[in-house]
């Protein structure tokens, strides 16, 4: 979906982290055939474990490496196509911010993976204040508590049909959730350094184009605009990977 024209630069990822914290026992299984309105769940609400059902390794590794999974580029044809059911239990003591690190040395171990980064210029929108002002609610402290206190160290943006909704949240990760409606990478150019409550709300037209009511409502609800450009992207190529995970 993104065009990518110039390598600009590569550098090769340890296939593991020295020194990461490793899973204290995972499953890495082919999941079962699934038909009907079955499709990708994750569920992740125990904190001492992860869960992911008929996830794709490609979903895997943007997970891992921090990636929107359009910028996974590369391996083969199955990457995106064929499902896994994972779960892996966290050493104790060990918080889940850990767990990228711990699933990239679990994907190294069990699908043999190896990939690299590559920067390349592309087509991207620059998300930057518009002409009337900043219009999007600046997160606010609660009782002399700072706000990622009293709601939580981490609240991700929901993206929903028509609806982008968050709280305490920075402009660049509002940018990452317009790139995943927009259809091109989002670099943010406001300079906005706090975060913000975001409410966004549009009324879709195509979910495979351009969509004029997204454009709009950027800018009438929060004050910001997407202006066209080409700029590097950062992009992670997939150089090997196996598609039956090894044993545990």
């Amino acid at each position: 979906m993104r065009a990518a024209i110039a390598l600009l630069a590569a550098s090769v990822i340890p296939a593991q982290p020295q020194a990461a914290p490793t899973f204290e026992v995972a499953s890495v299984k082919l999941a079962p055939p699934r038909t009907g309105t079955e499709r990708f769940i994750a569920m992740d609400t125990d904190p001492a474990m992860i869960r992911y059902s008929n996830i794709s390794l490609k979903i895997l590794i943007a997970i891992a490496y921090g990636f929107d999974s359009d910028r996974v580029l590369g391996g083969p044809a199955w990457l995106d196509s064929q499902g896994y059911d994972l779960a892996a239990k966290l050493p104790t003591g060990v918080s889940k911010n850990k767990v990228p690190a711990m699933l990239q040395a679990l994907l190294a171990d069990r699908f043999k993976l190896v990939v690299h980064r590559e920067s390349k210029d592309q087509r991207v929108y620059f998300l930057v204040v518009g002409v009337g002002g900043l219009k999007v609610k600046e997160a606010q402290e609660a009782d002399g508590q700072n706000v990622e206190q009293v709601r939580g160290e981490h609240m991700p943006l929901q993206i929903v049909r028509g609806g982008i909704t968050g709280q305490s949240i920075p402009i660049e990760a509002l940018a990452g959730a317009l790139a995943s409606v927009a259809g091109d990478p989002v670099v943010d150019r406001t300079g906005l350094t706090k975060k913000y409550d975001i409410d966004l709300k549009w009324t879709p037209e195509d979910d495979n184009g351009y969509n004029p009511a997204l454009f709009s409502a950027i800018q009438k609800q929060l004050g910001l605009k997407l202006e066209p450009g080409r700029a590097p992207i950062e992009v992670l190529l997939v150089d090997h990977a196996a598609r039956i995970p090894a044993a545990e």
